[in-house]
Protein backbone atom coordinates (compact mmCIF):
# COMPACT_ATOMS: atom_id res chain seq x y z
CA UNK A 1 0.00 0.00 0.00
CA UNK A 2 2.64 2.11 0.92
CA UNK A 3 4.51 1.61 -2.41
CA UNK A 4 1.45 2.08 -4.60
CA UNK A 5 0.49 5.62 -2.57
CA UNK A 6 3.63 7.11 -3.16
CA UNK A 7 3.44 6.18 -6.95
CA UNK A 8 0.31 7.97 -7.09
CA UNK A 9 1.81 11.21 -5.78
CA UNK A 10 4.81 10.74 -8.12
CA UNK A 11 2.24 10.61 -10.84
CA UNK A 12 0.64 13.95 -9.44
CA UNK A 13 3.90 15.63 -9.08
CA UNK A 14 4.48 14.67 -12.45
CA UNK A 15 1.57 15.73 -13.79
CA UNK A 16 2.05 18.80 -12.01
CA UNK A 17 5.43 19.70 -13.68
CA UNK A 18 4.41 18.82 -16.81
CA UNK A 19 0.88 21.32 -16.70
CA UNK A 20 3.27 23.87 -15.42
CA UNK A 21 5.81 23.61 -18.14
CA UNK A 22 3.40 23.76 -20.61
CA UNK A 23 2.06 26.77 -19.44
CA UNK A 24 5.75 27.84 -18.84
CA UNK A 25 6.32 27.19 -22.71
CA UNK A 26 2.92 27.27 -24.55
CA UNK A 27 1.68 30.38 -22.19
CA UNK A 28 3.49 32.96 -24.00
CA UNK A 29 1.80 32.06 -27.29
CA UNK A 30 -2.14 31.46 -25.68
CA UNK A 31 -1.54 34.67 -23.65
CA UNK A 32 0.03 36.80 -26.18
CA UNK A 33 -3.49 36.07 -28.29
CA UNK A 34 -5.20 36.64 -25.07
CA UNK A 35 -3.62 39.73 -23.83
CA UNK A 36 -3.80 41.01 -27.92
CA UNK A 37 -7.80 40.04 -28.04
CA UNK A 38 -8.60 41.55 -24.57
CA UNK A 39 -6.98 44.77 -25.29
CA UNK A 40 -8.44 45.28 -28.37
CA UNK A 41 -11.87 44.69 -27.19
CA UNK A 42 -11.00 47.11 -24.16
CA UNK A 43 -9.58 50.11 -25.71
CA UNK A 44 -11.50 49.62 -29.05
CA UNK A 45 -8.34 49.76 -30.94
CA UNK A 46 -6.21 47.71 -33.13
CA UNK A 47 -3.16 46.20 -30.99
CA UNK A 48 0.20 44.92 -31.98
CA UNK A 49 1.96 43.16 -29.85
CA UNK A 50 5.74 41.59 -30.83
CA UNK A 51 6.53 39.52 -27.80
CA UNK A 52 5.12 38.63 -24.42
CA UNK A 53 6.20 36.20 -21.98
CA UNK A 54 4.15 35.53 -18.65
CA UNK A 55 5.58 33.81 -15.78
CA UNK A 56 2.67 31.68 -13.48
CA UNK A 57 4.18 31.87 -10.27
CA UNK A 58 3.99 35.79 -10.17
CA UNK A 59 1.56 36.71 -12.23
CA UNK A 60 3.60 38.92 -14.17
CA UNK A 61 4.42 39.29 -17.84
CA UNK A 62 6.63 41.18 -20.00
CA UNK A 63 6.04 42.75 -23.19
CA UNK A 64 8.33 44.23 -26.02
CA UNK A 65 6.68 46.59 -28.54
CA UNK A 66 3.37 46.91 -27.66
CA UNK A 67 1.25 49.23 -30.37
CA UNK A 68 -2.21 50.47 -29.88
CA UNK A 69 -4.04 52.04 -32.71
CA UNK A 70 -3.82 52.70 -35.95
CA UNK A 71 0.11 50.61 -37.06
CA UNK A 72 1.33 54.07 -39.59
CA UNK A 73 1.02 56.07 -36.39
CA UNK A 74 -0.25 54.10 -33.61
CA UNK A 75 -1.76 56.15 -30.77
CA UNK A 76 0.11 54.33 -27.65
CA UNK A 77 3.70 52.86 -28.44
CA UNK A 78 5.94 51.29 -25.39
CA UNK A 79 9.50 49.88 -26.02
CA UNK A 80 9.17 47.46 -23.07
CA UNK A 81 7.03 46.62 -20.31
CA UNK A 82 6.70 44.73 -17.32
CA UNK A 83 2.91 43.94 -16.14
CA UNK A 84 1.94 42.49 -12.75
CA UNK A 85 -2.16 41.21 -12.99
CA UNK A 86 -4.29 40.23 -10.06
CA UNK A 87 -4.77 36.39 -9.83
CA UNK A 88 -8.77 36.52 -10.90
CA UNK A 89 -7.89 38.22 -13.90
CA UNK A 90 -7.02 34.88 -15.18
CA UNK A 91 -10.29 33.55 -14.77
CA UNK A 92 -12.69 36.65 -14.38
CA UNK A 93 -13.75 38.92 -17.27
CA UNK A 94 -11.87 41.81 -17.66
CA UNK A 95 -8.30 42.65 -17.25
CA UNK A 96 -6.78 44.42 -13.52
CA UNK A 97 -3.89 45.07 -13.40
CA UNK A 98 -2.32 45.81 -9.84
CA UNK A 99 0.98 47.67 -11.77
CA UNK A 100 2.48 48.37 -15.18
CA UNK A 101 5.87 49.47 -15.31
CA UNK A 102 6.67 51.36 -18.86
CA UNK A 103 9.73 52.07 -20.47
CA UNK A 104 10.27 54.44 -23.50
CA UNK A 105 6.22 55.03 -23.66
CA UNK A 106 4.84 57.37 -26.43
CA UNK A 107 1.74 58.76 -26.37
CA UNK A 108 0.93 60.22 -30.07
CA UNK A 109 -2.36 62.74 -29.88
CA UNK A 110 -3.90 64.45 -32.32
CA UNK A 111 -6.55 66.58 -32.95
CA UNK A 112 -9.08 66.72 -36.02
CA UNK A 113 -12.27 68.21 -36.39
CA UNK A 114 -13.61 64.90 -34.77
CA UNK A 115 -11.83 66.09 -31.81
CA UNK A 116 -9.12 64.21 -29.05
CA UNK A 117 -7.73 60.82 -30.50
CA UNK A 118 -7.33 59.82 -27.07
CA UNK A 119 -10.74 60.00 -25.83
CA UNK A 120 -11.89 57.37 -28.64
CA UNK A 121 -10.24 54.63 -26.22
CA UNK A 122 -12.48 52.69 -24.36
CA UNK A 123 -14.18 50.27 -26.69
CA UNK A 124 -17.43 50.67 -27.85
CA UNK A 125 -20.61 52.71 -26.44
CA UNK A 126 -22.02 49.47 -25.49
CA UNK A 127 -20.86 48.31 -21.72
CA UNK A 128 -21.67 44.96 -22.39
CA UNK A 129 -19.63 44.15 -25.19
CA UNK A 130 -16.12 46.36 -24.16
CA UNK A 131 -14.00 44.56 -21.89
CA UNK A 132 -13.48 46.11 -18.84
CA UNK A 133 -9.82 47.52 -17.98
CA UNK A 134 -8.43 48.41 -14.50
CA UNK A 135 -4.57 49.39 -13.49
CA UNK A 136 -3.89 50.30 -10.21
CA UNK A 137 -0.79 51.41 -10.69
CA UNK A 138 1.15 53.10 -14.03
CA UNK A 139 5.08 54.18 -14.27
CA UNK A 140 6.76 55.47 -17.00
CA UNK A 141 10.28 56.36 -17.40
CA UNK A 142 12.29 57.57 -20.77
CA UNK A 143 8.92 58.36 -22.51
CA UNK A 144 7.18 61.23 -24.86
CA UNK A 145 4.21 63.05 -25.21
CA UNK A 146 3.85 64.50 -28.80
CA UNK A 147 0.54 66.36 -29.77
CA UNK A 148 -0.60 67.47 -33.47
CA UNK A 149 -3.13 70.01 -33.89
CA UNK A 150 -4.70 69.04 -37.82
CA UNK A 151 -7.33 71.31 -37.59
CA UNK A 152 -5.17 74.47 -38.17
CA UNK A 153 -3.06 74.27 -41.52
CA UNK A 154 -0.30 73.96 -40.95
CA UNK A 155 -0.51 71.37 -38.31
CA UNK A 156 0.62 72.80 -35.03
CA UNK A 157 2.85 70.35 -32.98
CA UNK A 158 3.98 69.84 -29.19
CA UNK A 159 6.61 67.45 -27.58
CA UNK A 160 7.25 66.59 -24.21
CA UNK A 161 10.24 64.64 -24.18
CA UNK A 162 12.04 63.09 -21.21
CA UNK A 163 8.53 62.36 -19.42
CA UNK A 164 8.65 60.42 -16.20
CA UNK A 165 4.84 59.43 -15.14
CA UNK A 166 2.69 58.00 -12.32
CA UNK A 167 -0.97 57.72 -12.81
CA UNK A 168 -3.23 55.74 -10.43
CA UNK A 169 -6.85 54.55 -10.59
CA UNK A 170 -7.57 53.36 -13.84
CA UNK A 171 -10.87 51.73 -14.77
CA UNK A 172 -12.03 51.75 -18.45
CA UNK A 173 -15.89 51.54 -16.98
CA UNK A 174 -15.44 54.82 -14.75
CA UNK A 175 -15.66 58.78 -15.74
CA UNK A 176 -13.50 59.00 -12.66
CA UNK A 177 -10.56 60.75 -13.56
CA UNK A 178 -7.00 59.31 -12.39
CA UNK A 179 -4.71 60.92 -9.70
CA UNK A 180 -0.94 61.76 -11.60
CA UNK A 181 2.75 63.08 -11.44
CA UNK A 182 4.31 64.10 -14.19
CA UNK A 183 8.07 65.81 -15.23
CA UNK A 184 9.40 66.23 -18.54
CA UNK A 185 11.15 68.64 -21.08
CA UNK A 186 9.05 70.89 -23.19
CA UNK A 187 11.15 73.44 -25.99
CA UNK A 188 14.27 72.91 -23.84
CA UNK A 189 12.63 73.62 -20.51
CA UNK A 190 11.26 71.35 -17.62
CA UNK A 191 7.88 70.73 -17.19
CA UNK A 192 5.88 69.53 -14.03
CA UNK A 193 2.34 68.38 -13.47
CA UNK A 194 0.41 66.81 -10.50
CA UNK A 195 -3.25 66.39 -10.31
CA UNK A 196 -6.23 64.24 -11.24
CA UNK A 197 -6.55 63.57 -15.10
CA UNK A 198 -9.39 61.90 -17.04
CA UNK A 199 -9.51 60.42 -20.69
CA UNK A 200 -12.92 59.62 -21.07
CA UNK A 201 -14.53 62.10 -21.03
CA UNK A 202 -11.25 63.93 -21.42
CA UNK A 203 -11.12 66.56 -18.23
CA UNK A 204 -7.91 67.71 -16.10
CA UNK A 205 -7.29 69.39 -12.87
CA UNK A 206 -3.41 70.03 -12.28
CA UNK A 207 -0.96 72.05 -10.61
CA UNK A 208 1.55 73.11 -13.23
CA UNK A 209 4.99 74.85 -12.88
CA UNK A 210 7.13 75.38 -15.84
CA UNK A 211 11.15 76.83 -16.05
CA UNK A 212 12.62 78.04 -18.88
CA UNK A 213 10.16 76.69 -21.71
CA UNK A 214 11.21 78.35 -24.79
CA UNK A 215 8.53 81.05 -26.08
CA UNK A 216 8.93 80.04 -29.57
CA UNK A 217 6.93 77.41 -29.50
CA UNK A 218 3.46 79.93 -29.43
CA UNK A 219 4.01 80.95 -32.97
CA UNK A 220 1.73 78.83 -34.60
CA UNK A 221 -0.89 80.39 -32.86
CA UNK A 222 0.53 84.04 -32.56
CA UNK A 223 0.90 83.85 -36.45
CA UNK A 224 -3.08 83.34 -36.27
CA UNK A 225 -3.64 86.62 -35.21
CA UNK A 226 -0.69 88.67 -36.15
CA UNK A 227 2.33 88.62 -38.27
CA UNK A 228 4.49 89.26 -35.37
CA UNK A 229 6.92 86.52 -34.13
CA UNK A 230 8.65 85.73 -31.17
CA UNK A 231 12.54 85.05 -31.93
CA UNK A 232 13.82 84.14 -28.57
CA UNK A 233 12.61 84.27 -25.05
CA UNK A 234 12.06 81.85 -22.08
CA UNK A 235 8.48 81.44 -20.01
CA UNK A 236 8.73 80.31 -16.47
CA UNK A 237 4.64 79.73 -14.86
CA UNK A 238 3.18 77.98 -11.96
CA UNK A 239 -0.84 77.48 -11.56
CA UNK A 240 -3.67 75.69 -12.12
CA UNK A 241 -4.63 74.03 -15.66
CA UNK A 242 -8.08 72.83 -16.02
CA UNK A 243 -9.48 71.68 -19.17
CA UNK A 244 -12.09 69.24 -20.66
CA UNK A 245 -14.97 68.17 -18.75
CA UNK A 246 -13.35 70.30 -15.91
CA UNK A 247 -14.38 72.90 -17.56
CA UNK A 248 -17.06 72.38 -19.72
CA UNK A 249 -15.09 71.84 -22.70
CA UNK A 250 -12.79 74.90 -22.14
CA UNK A 251 -9.51 75.46 -20.53
CA UNK A 252 -8.69 77.78 -17.60
CA UNK A 253 -5.18 78.85 -16.23
CA UNK A 254 -5.10 80.81 -12.94
CA UNK A 255 -1.66 81.59 -11.77
CA UNK A 256 1.46 83.41 -12.61
CA UNK A 257 3.99 83.76 -15.54
CA UNK A 258 7.47 85.26 -15.84
CA UNK A 259 8.83 85.79 -19.14
CA UNK A 260 12.87 86.51 -19.68
CA UNK A 261 15.10 87.46 -22.73
CA UNK A 262 12.13 87.94 -25.49
CA UNK A 263 12.86 89.30 -28.89
CA UNK A 264 9.53 89.66 -31.24
CA UNK A 265 10.26 90.33 -34.96
CA UNK A 266 7.73 92.12 -36.83
CA UNK A 267 6.05 91.43 -40.42
CA UNK A 268 9.56 91.45 -42.44
CA UNK A 269 11.92 90.01 -39.74
CA UNK A 270 13.10 93.05 -38.09
CA UNK A 271 12.94 94.17 -34.35
CA UNK A 272 9.64 94.90 -33.37
CA UNK A 273 9.58 94.76 -29.36
CA UNK A 274 11.71 93.21 -26.45
CA UNK A 275 11.70 93.28 -22.88
CA UNK A 276 14.24 92.04 -20.38
CA UNK A 277 12.07 90.44 -17.77
CA UNK A 278 8.14 90.73 -18.15
CA UNK A 279 6.03 89.19 -14.62
CA UNK A 280 2.27 88.76 -14.87
CA UNK A 281 0.76 88.39 -11.64
CA UNK A 282 -2.70 86.55 -10.35
CA UNK A 283 -3.59 85.96 -14.29
CA UNK A 284 -7.06 84.35 -15.36
CA UNK A 285 -7.75 82.93 -18.65
CA UNK A 286 -10.64 81.09 -19.60
CA UNK A 287 -10.58 80.76 -23.08
CA UNK A 288 -13.87 81.63 -25.53
CA UNK A 289 -14.68 84.36 -22.30
CA UNK A 290 -12.07 86.30 -20.54
CA UNK A 291 -7.98 86.85 -19.78
CA UNK A 292 -7.62 89.02 -16.58
CA UNK A 293 -4.46 89.79 -14.44
CA UNK A 294 -3.95 91.89 -11.30
CA UNK A 295 -0.31 92.88 -11.99
CA UNK A 296 1.80 93.37 -15.12
CA UNK A 297 5.54 94.57 -14.73
CA UNK A 298 8.20 94.96 -17.32
CA UNK A 299 11.61 95.87 -17.07
CA UNK A 300 14.34 96.97 -19.57
CA UNK A 301 11.34 97.37 -22.74
CA UNK A 302 11.81 98.33 -26.22
CA UNK A 303 9.18 98.78 -28.87
CA UNK A 304 10.04 99.71 -32.41
CA UNK A 305 7.69 101.95 -34.61
CA UNK A 306 8.78 102.47 -38.18
CA UNK A 307 6.90 104.12 -41.35
CA UNK A 308 8.46 102.28 -44.25
CA UNK A 309 9.35 103.89 -47.45
CA UNK A 310 6.10 103.09 -48.89
CA UNK A 311 4.20 104.19 -46.07
CA UNK A 312 3.31 101.77 -44.27
CA UNK A 313 3.42 101.56 -40.05
CA UNK A 314 4.82 98.28 -39.02
CA UNK A 315 2.73 98.65 -35.73
CA UNK A 316 -0.65 98.59 -37.64
CA UNK A 317 0.63 95.94 -40.48
CA UNK A 318 2.15 93.99 -38.00
CA UNK A 319 -0.39 93.22 -35.21
CA UNK A 320 -2.93 92.84 -38.08
CA UNK A 321 -5.09 96.11 -37.80
CA UNK A 322 -6.79 97.12 -41.01
CA UNK A 323 -7.17 100.23 -41.99
CA UNK A 324 -8.62 101.87 -44.83
CA UNK A 325 -12.14 103.29 -45.03
CA UNK A 326 -13.26 99.62 -47.15
CA UNK A 327 -11.56 97.69 -44.63
CA UNK A 328 -12.92 99.89 -41.76
CA UNK A 329 -16.57 99.11 -43.05
CA UNK A 330 -16.41 95.28 -43.84
CA UNK A 331 -14.54 95.07 -40.12
CA UNK A 332 -17.86 96.94 -38.17
CA UNK A 333 -20.46 94.46 -39.24
CA UNK A 334 -18.18 92.00 -37.93
CA UNK A 335 -17.31 93.24 -34.92
CA UNK A 336 -20.70 94.66 -34.17
CA UNK A 337 -21.88 90.87 -35.03
CA UNK A 338 -19.28 89.40 -32.34
CA UNK A 339 -18.97 92.00 -29.51
CA UNK A 340 -21.47 90.29 -27.13
CA UNK A 341 -19.34 87.45 -27.51
CA UNK A 342 -15.80 89.02 -27.28
CA UNK A 343 -13.07 87.85 -25.09
CA UNK A 344 -12.87 90.39 -22.08
CA UNK A 345 -9.42 91.54 -21.28
CA UNK A 346 -8.67 93.19 -17.84
CA UNK A 347 -5.68 94.16 -16.13
CA UNK A 348 -5.48 95.85 -12.69
CA UNK A 349 -1.94 97.68 -12.78
CA UNK A 350 0.99 97.74 -15.40
CA UNK A 351 4.55 99.23 -14.50
CA UNK A 352 7.00 100.19 -17.21
CA UNK A 353 10.75 100.52 -15.91
CA UNK A 354 14.03 101.39 -17.87
CA UNK A 355 11.84 101.51 -20.98
CA UNK A 356 12.68 102.62 -24.72
CA UNK A 357 10.73 103.14 -27.37
CA UNK A 358 12.16 104.33 -30.46
CA UNK A 359 10.67 105.76 -33.87
CA UNK A 360 11.85 105.91 -37.64
CA UNK A 361 9.93 107.47 -40.54
CA UNK A 362 11.81 105.91 -43.56
CA UNK A 363 9.17 107.37 -45.46
CA UNK A 364 10.88 110.77 -45.38
CA UNK A 365 14.19 111.95 -46.95
CA UNK A 366 16.53 111.93 -45.03
CA UNK A 367 14.83 109.69 -42.42
CA UNK A 368 13.14 110.74 -39.54
CA UNK A 369 14.54 109.25 -36.21
CA UNK A 370 12.93 109.69 -32.54
CA UNK A 371 13.63 107.92 -29.21
CA UNK A 372 12.44 108.06 -25.80
CA UNK A 373 14.74 106.47 -23.20
CA UNK A 374 14.25 105.39 -19.62
CA UNK A 375 10.68 105.13 -19.94
CA UNK A 376 8.68 104.58 -16.80
CA UNK A 377 5.39 104.39 -16.24
CA UNK A 378 2.10 103.03 -15.06
CA UNK A 379 -1.40 102.28 -16.18
CA UNK A 380 -3.79 101.19 -13.80
CA UNK A 381 -7.98 99.67 -14.38
CA UNK A 382 -7.80 98.36 -17.65
CA UNK A 383 -10.98 96.59 -18.54
CA UNK A 384 -12.82 96.10 -21.89
CA UNK A 385 -16.06 95.05 -20.17
CA UNK A 386 -16.28 98.00 -17.77
CA UNK A 387 -17.62 101.60 -18.95
CA UNK A 388 -14.92 102.87 -16.50
CA UNK A 389 -11.90 104.62 -17.87
CA UNK A 390 -8.00 103.27 -17.38
CA UNK A 391 -5.38 105.96 -16.20
CA UNK A 392 -1.82 106.03 -16.99
CA UNK A 393 1.08 108.23 -16.89
CA UNK A 394 4.37 107.50 -18.59
CA UNK A 395 7.84 109.74 -18.39
CA UNK A 396 11.21 109.61 -20.52
CA UNK A 397 13.67 111.64 -22.38
CA UNK A 398 14.25 111.99 -25.84
CA UNK A 399 17.59 111.73 -26.98
CA UNK A 400 18.56 111.52 -22.90
CA UNK A 401 17.60 115.03 -22.45
CA UNK A 402 14.66 116.11 -23.58
CA UNK A 403 11.66 115.35 -20.53
CA UNK A 404 8.45 113.47 -22.04
CA UNK A 405 5.74 113.03 -20.13
CA UNK A 406 2.40 111.28 -21.63
CA UNK A 407 -0.62 111.03 -18.98
CA UNK A 408 -4.19 110.58 -19.58
CA UNK A 409 -7.53 108.18 -19.21
CA UNK A 410 -8.80 105.61 -22.09
CA UNK A 411 -11.94 103.92 -21.82
CA UNK A 412 -11.64 100.86 -23.95
CA UNK A 413 -15.28 99.76 -23.41
CA UNK A 414 -16.80 102.66 -25.36
CA UNK A 415 -13.69 103.90 -27.08
CA UNK A 416 -13.14 107.20 -25.59
CA UNK A 417 -10.41 108.77 -23.57
CA UNK A 418 -8.00 111.94 -23.17
CA UNK A 419 -4.20 112.32 -23.75
CA UNK A 420 -1.89 115.15 -22.98
CA UNK A 421 1.95 114.66 -24.27
CA UNK A 422 4.23 117.26 -22.99
CA UNK A 423 7.53 118.08 -24.14
CA UNK A 424 9.71 120.97 -23.35
CA UNK A 425 13.01 122.37 -25.36
CA UNK A 426 12.54 119.49 -28.09
CA UNK A 427 15.22 120.11 -30.65
CA UNK A 428 13.63 120.79 -34.18
CA UNK A 429 16.31 119.36 -35.64
CA UNK A 430 14.66 116.37 -35.30
CA UNK A 431 11.99 116.77 -37.32
CA UNK A 432 14.12 118.62 -39.86
CA UNK A 433 12.94 116.05 -42.93
CA UNK A 434 9.17 117.39 -42.10
CA UNK A 435 10.01 121.10 -42.42
CA UNK A 436 11.93 120.40 -45.09
CA UNK A 437 8.98 118.53 -47.28
CA UNK A 438 6.14 120.73 -46.42
CA UNK A 439 7.84 124.02 -45.13
CA UNK A 440 9.84 124.24 -47.72
CA UNK A 441 13.16 125.53 -45.85
CA UNK A 442 16.33 123.58 -43.51
CA UNK A 443 16.18 123.90 -40.21
CA UNK A 444 19.59 125.67 -38.81
CA UNK A 445 18.04 125.64 -35.21
CA UNK A 446 15.73 125.67 -32.54
CA UNK A 447 13.56 123.82 -29.85
CA UNK A 448 9.81 123.05 -29.47
CA UNK A 449 8.11 123.07 -26.10
CA UNK A 450 4.56 121.06 -26.47
CA UNK A 451 1.73 120.64 -24.71
CA UNK A 452 -0.55 118.42 -26.76
CA UNK A 453 -4.13 117.69 -25.85
CA UNK A 454 -6.62 115.06 -27.41
CA UNK A 455 -10.02 114.06 -26.55
CA UNK A 456 -11.86 111.17 -28.30
CA UNK A 457 -16.13 110.84 -27.83
CA UNK A 458 -18.34 109.43 -29.75
CA UNK A 459 -16.41 109.03 -32.81
CA UNK A 460 -14.69 112.38 -32.69
CA UNK A 461 -11.28 113.47 -31.81
CA UNK A 462 -10.88 117.00 -30.46
CA UNK A 463 -7.61 118.73 -29.93
CA UNK A 464 -6.15 121.76 -28.06
CA UNK A 465 -2.31 121.79 -29.20
CA UNK A 466 -0.31 124.64 -27.71
CA UNK A 467 3.64 125.03 -29.70
CA UNK A 468 6.08 127.03 -28.36
CA UNK A 469 9.00 127.69 -30.65
CA UNK A 470 11.81 128.89 -29.68
CA UNK A 471 14.93 130.91 -31.56
CA UNK A 472 13.43 129.16 -34.93
CA UNK A 473 16.26 129.71 -37.54
CA UNK A 474 15.49 128.80 -41.22
CA UNK A 475 18.07 127.69 -43.51
CA UNK A 476 18.07 128.20 -47.27
CA UNK A 477 15.32 127.06 -49.21
CA UNK A 478 14.69 123.03 -50.31
CA UNK A 479 14.02 122.35 -54.05
CA UNK A 480 10.51 120.77 -54.51
CA UNK A 481 9.33 121.50 -50.92
CA UNK A 482 5.35 120.93 -50.84
CA UNK A 483 4.41 123.87 -49.82
CA UNK A 484 2.89 127.22 -50.70
CA UNK A 485 2.77 130.01 -47.79
CA UNK A 486 5.57 132.32 -47.17
CA UNK A 487 7.17 130.39 -44.31
CA UNK A 488 9.71 132.95 -43.18
CA UNK A 489 7.50 135.81 -43.77
CA UNK A 490 5.27 134.52 -41.17
CA UNK A 491 7.82 133.38 -38.92
CA UNK A 492 9.44 136.56 -38.63
CA UNK A 493 5.96 138.49 -38.07
CA UNK A 494 5.22 135.83 -35.33
CA UNK A 495 8.46 135.83 -33.49
CA UNK A 496 8.97 138.32 -30.98
CA UNK A 497 11.81 140.40 -29.65
CA UNK A 498 12.84 136.98 -27.63
CA UNK A 499 12.80 135.03 -30.52
CA UNK A 500 9.19 133.18 -29.08
CA UNK A 501 6.44 131.78 -31.26
CA UNK A 502 3.36 131.04 -29.02
CA UNK A 503 0.43 129.09 -30.85
CA UNK A 504 -2.58 127.40 -30.37
CA UNK A 505 -3.21 125.01 -32.88
CA UNK A 506 -7.13 123.19 -32.43
CA UNK A 507 -8.12 119.89 -34.28
CA UNK A 508 -11.90 118.77 -34.90
CA UNK A 509 -11.91 115.62 -36.52
CA UNK A 510 -13.57 112.32 -37.17
CA UNK A 511 -11.98 109.36 -36.59
CA UNK A 512 -11.96 108.81 -40.52
CA UNK A 513 -10.54 112.34 -40.89
CA UNK A 514 -10.29 115.58 -39.94
CA UNK A 515 -8.53 118.90 -40.09
CA UNK A 516 -7.35 121.77 -38.25
CA UNK A 517 -9.42 125.33 -37.31
CA UNK A 518 -7.94 127.21 -39.71
CA UNK A 519 -9.74 130.21 -38.61
CA UNK A 520 -8.64 130.50 -34.97
CA UNK A 521 -4.83 129.99 -35.90
CA UNK A 522 -5.63 132.95 -38.73
CA UNK A 523 -6.64 135.19 -35.94
CA UNK A 524 -3.68 134.53 -33.97
CA UNK A 525 -1.45 135.12 -36.61
CA UNK A 526 -3.27 138.46 -37.27
CA UNK A 527 -3.21 138.76 -33.50
CA UNK A 528 0.22 138.28 -33.23
CA UNK A 529 1.11 140.66 -35.86
CA UNK A 530 -0.84 143.71 -34.69
CA UNK A 531 0.86 142.74 -31.39
CA UNK A 532 4.24 143.03 -32.61
CA UNK A 533 3.19 145.86 -35.28
CA UNK A 534 2.60 148.03 -31.97
CA UNK A 535 5.47 147.24 -30.04
CA UNK A 536 8.22 146.89 -33.10
CA UNK A 537 6.83 148.64 -36.05
CA UNK A 538 9.53 148.85 -38.26
CA UNK A 539 10.93 145.50 -38.05
CA UNK A 540 7.34 143.82 -38.17
CA UNK A 541 6.76 146.19 -41.50
CA UNK A 542 10.29 144.73 -42.96
CA UNK A 543 9.68 141.17 -41.87
CA UNK A 544 6.33 141.40 -43.50
CA UNK A 545 7.69 142.97 -47.10
CA UNK A 546 10.95 141.17 -47.12
CA UNK A 547 11.17 138.41 -44.47
CA UNK A 548 11.33 135.64 -47.30
CA UNK A 549 14.24 136.90 -49.45
CA UNK A 550 13.46 134.56 -52.77
CA UNK A 551 9.75 135.69 -52.86
CA UNK A 552 9.79 137.73 -55.56
CA UNK A 553 11.66 134.71 -57.61
CA UNK A 554 9.18 132.21 -56.40
CA UNK A 555 6.21 134.24 -57.44
CA UNK A 556 5.82 133.18 -61.16
CA UNK A 557 7.17 129.65 -60.23
CA UNK A 558 3.28 128.46 -59.50
CA UNK A 559 4.23 127.69 -55.81
CA UNK A 560 1.42 129.71 -54.83
CA UNK A 561 -1.06 127.50 -56.10
CA UNK A 562 0.29 124.44 -55.03
CA UNK A 563 -2.10 123.28 -51.66
CA UNK A 564 -0.71 120.83 -48.90
CA UNK A 565 -1.65 116.91 -50.06
CA UNK A 566 -0.04 115.62 -47.30
CA UNK A 567 0.68 115.47 -43.72
CA UNK A 568 -0.84 117.32 -40.62
CA UNK A 569 -1.81 120.46 -43.14
CA UNK A 570 -3.31 118.48 -45.91
CA UNK A 571 -6.83 119.14 -44.82
CA UNK A 572 -6.03 123.23 -44.66
CA UNK A 573 -7.58 125.26 -47.85
CA UNK A 574 -4.03 127.23 -49.19
CA UNK A 575 -5.79 128.24 -52.28
CA UNK A 576 -9.72 130.29 -52.60
CA UNK A 577 -10.16 128.25 -55.57
CA UNK A 578 -10.14 125.39 -53.66
CA UNK A 579 -13.14 126.23 -51.57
Amino acid sequence: MAIGHRRGWSMTAGIAVLVAGGLYFAGPWALKNWAVDALEKATGQPVALEHLSFNPFTATASLRRLDIGNSDSPMIHVDKAEVALAWHTLWQSGIHVERVDLTGPRLHLVTTSDGLNITQLGGSDDAGKSTALIIDSIKAQNGEIDWVNRTQSPPVQLAVTDLSLTLEDYDSRSASPMQGEATGTLNGGQLHADGRFGVSPLTGDLQVKGQDIGLELINPWLSRLSRVQIDQGTLSAHGTLAFGEAKQGQVQWQGELEASAVSVLDGRQRPFFSVDQARLKGMDLLTGDHLKADRLSMSGSKMMAIIDEDGSFNLTTSLGLQSGESSTQDQTSQDNAQQDNAMAIALGHMDVSDGVFNFEDRHMSPKVTLGIESLEGTMQDFDTRQDTPASYTFKGLESRQTPVTIKGQFNAAAPSGIMNLKVDRLPLERFAPYIQRFGGYRVEQGTADLDLHYRLHDGRLDANNHVILRHLDLGEEVPGGDTSLPLKNLIAVLQGEDGVINLDIPIDASVEGGGVDVSKVVWQIVGEALENMVTSPIETLEAMISGDDDSDDNAGSGKASRAYTEGPLSQVVTDPSDE
